[in-house]
């Protein structure tokens, strides 16, 4: 009997987070569509998530933003995005670990290019306490 009661308290405590994630994403998410309105550029829910996984045996909270760009607007469309995600993080206060934020490209085939900060370099480059070209000297790119 009792492990019927862990096993139940167990799934309540998964959902409940997972509920409290997906109303996160939902007030990150329009928080962020504002600023990608204004760059005119579209973003889909599904596009913009919030991931959790274990690292070094810590939990990390991701957030990945996916956005489509020209070949030539691209390093612009990854601004944006990094820009966007620090805006919906300092006004929805949610704990983001790292932003992951993939452009694709459309040429003659569909290229992707992937980069990854530390939200607290995202939060400094949207309140404008890091320089652009110092911001970029600290992502990871894939």
């Amino acid at each position: 009997m009792n492990l019927k009661k862990l096993i139940l308290i167990m799934l309540s405590l998964q959902l409940l987070t997972s509920l409290g994630l997906g109303q996160s994403s939902s007030a990150m998410f329009k928080e962020a569509q504002k600023i990608f309105m204004n760059y005119r550029y579209e973003v889909d829910y599904s596009n913009f998530q919030i991931k959790t996984y274990t690292e070094d045996g810590h939990n990390v909270l991701q957030l990945l933003v996916i956005l489509n760009a020209g070949r030539n607007r691209f390093d612009e469309a990854l601004l944006v995005a990094f820009a966007a995600s620090g805006a919906a993080i300092q006004k929805t206060k949610t704990p983001i670990d790292r932003v992951s934020v993939v452009i694709k490209v459309q040429y003659k085939e569909e290229v992707s290019i992937a980069a990854t900060a530390d939200a607290s370099d995202v939060l400094k480059l949207y309140s404008e306490d890091m320089d652009v070209s110092a911001f970029m000297g600290r992502l990871t790119w894939y």
